[in-house]
C-alpha cells in the first residue's frame, strides 16, 4: 500500500488534515476503527487477488481451484 492510498483511506475515514502544507491529522476513534476496517479490506482483496492469479495462470486443475477457494475464503474473513 503506498502513502497516497493510505492518505485516501484515511480521508474515506473522515481524518482531516490540518492544511495543506501540514502533516498532522486529526481524528476520532470512529474514524480511527472506520479505518483500519478499510485498511483490512484492502489488504485481505489484494491478498485475495494473488489467489486469483495464480488460479487463472495454473495449469493443473487442483492448483487452480485450490486459489480460488484460498480467494473465497480471505473475502469472506470481511464478512464475520
Amino acid at each position: 500500500m503506498t502513502r497516497e492510498d493510505i492518505i485516501k483511506l484515511a480521508r474515506e475515514a473522515g481524518f482531516e488534515q490540518l492544511g495543506p502544507d501540514i502533516e498532522d491529522w486529526v481524528c476520532f476513534t470512529e474514524e480511527i476503527e472506520r479505518f483500519a476496517a478499510l485498511v483490512a479490506a484492502a489488504e485481505r482483496e489484494a491478498c485475495a487477488k494473488v489467489c486469483d492469479d495464480l488460479a487463472d495462470a495454473s495449469n493443473l486443475v487442483y492448483a487452480g481451484t485450490a486459489a480460488m477457494h484460498c480467494a473465497d475464503a480471505i473475502r469472506a474473513r470481511g464478512q464475520a
